[in-house]
């Protein structure tokens, strides 16, 4: 059994203000002990010295689509915990599997399924059509029974498929978000839906208006708890695709050649920059619009879309925090979206997401304070999971392994196959 003492300048605990000074952090096996004063380290236990380094909860993204090559990487960000929003079900639920029986070698991961779409389905591969609401009943009934953990709906659902999947999926315990189409949030919530991603169905968000238009939307949303998974990140990215610095973004080196191949040629790179530019107007709203919502009290909880592009897998979390800061929001409350407040969220708050006594010990030390800068969380030192501090070097050689494998799982088909039809 593992048995160390990680000695920090300071732990954030992944809820209070600030980090406390002069602490040690235990480990014993997968879990927490306990944290103590430095002078009260008992002798015969491994110290582990993080000189410099602040030691905060391991970082979770809500929002991914996973193919195997990304997994190394989000363990090198410091990524611990992530959620499939939209995969094909028999192949997540195996790499779930394998992130529980192999906890070194793979971030934890909660998983939707399929994409559960309308009629037709955007994404043949990590989605799935229903022609109608008993069909879509149906999917969600036995996507559960085989353990999928949340449920996602999606752009082209009907309403009545909305109400119908949600329903389904609260009688069977889970949670309902979406990715909304035709939709406003409002009718969202009241179909029963309990998370929007990218802040689809928010015409506020996306629009210059005053802060009285925002503020309504805010009092839609309180009442009824709806929680907010914004995205930021690849709003700005898609915005910004013919950004000349991403592709010599060195975190690239975490990224399939594949990927990297399909980033640089993606269709709206090559066309008309109307929606570039509105898009990148847009961004800036949609920041205006999550400052408020963070003020009136909307929970909010950090996701990626990875691997969309420019989107590096795990270190894209660093960026998505970041824009939130520049957003308005406080480094300590972007924190929080990523670790307690993203952990509630995903139902694993008594397991996962703070520095507790019990909690699993997934743990990243970082350079600096991320409660004061929040870049800090790029400036990694070490990663604990599961109670084992990760080797980079051996994270490294895992990717370049994995590398030689096609991009054949169904996100890569999805992905790489739009972009080459787009290519002609």
């Amino acid at each position: 059994m593992t048995h160390l003492a990680l000695i920090p300048d300071a732990v954030w605990d992944g809820r209070s203000q600030r980090p406390r000074a002069g602490e040690i952090v235990i480990v014993e096996g997968d879990r927490i002990a306990e944290g103590r004063k430095r002078s009260r380290l008992r002798a015969g236990i491994e110290r582990v010295e993080l000189p410099g380094c602040t030691l905060i909860p391991g970082l979770m993204d809500c929002h991914v689509h996973l193919c195997g090559w990304m997994v190394p990487g989000f363990l090198a960000a410091g990524v611990t915990t992530i959620r499939d929003v939209g995969n094909n079900a028999e192949w997540i639920l195996e790499k779930r599997e394998f992130a529980q029986k192999n906890p070194t070698r793979s971030p934890n991961i909660l998983c939707c399924g399929p994409l559960l779409d309308g009629k037709s389905a955007h994404w043949p591969n990590m989605g799935k059509a229903h022609a109608d609401k008993c069909e879509i009943e149906e999917s969600v009934h036995s996507l559960c029974a085989a353990g999928i953990d949340q449920v996602k709906l999606y752009v082209n659902i009907d309403y009545d498929q909305m109400q119908g999947a949600s329903a389904a999926g609260h009688e069977n315990g889970r949670h309902v978000l979406a990715h909304l189409g035709r939709y406003s949030v409002q009718e969202a919530a009241a179909a029963g839906v309990n998370e929007i991603q990218h802040l689809t169905g928010c015409s506020a968000a996306w629009k210059q208006c005053d802060v009285k238009e925002l503020d309504a939307l805010c009092r839609d949303l309180k009442p009824v708890g709806m929680v907010m998974c914004p995205t930021l990140v690849v709003w700005d990215r898609i915005g910004r695709s013919c950004e000349p610095a991403f592709p010599f973004d060195r975190r690239l080196e975490w990224v399939h050649p594949d990927f990297v191949h399909a980033w640089t040629h993606y269709p709206n790179r090559f066309e008309s920059p109307d929606n570039r530019l509105n898009l990148q107007r847009s961004v800036v709203e949609m920041k205006r619009c999550l400052a408020r919502m963070q003020e009136k009290g909307i929970t909010i909880i950090a996701g990626t879309d990875s691997p969309f592009p420019f989107l590096v897998p795990g270190f894209s979390v660093h960026d998505e925090l970041a824009l939130m800061v520049d957003a308005g929001l406080k480094p300590v409350e972007a924190l929080r979206s990523s670790t307690s407040s993203a952990a509630k969220v995903l139902g694993i708050h008594r397991d996962r997401g703070r520095i507790k006594e019990g909690m699993r010990a997934d743990m990243v030390a970082v350079e600096g304070d991320p409660t004061r800068d929040i870049t800090a969380v790029s400036r990694i030192q070490k990663v604990i999971k599961g109670g084992n501090l990760l080797n980079l070097s051996a994270l490294r050689a895992r990717f370049r392994r994995l590398l030689k494998q096609p991009c054949e799982d169904p996100v890569g088909l999805d992905i790489l196959g739009y972009v080459r039809k787009a290519q002609g």
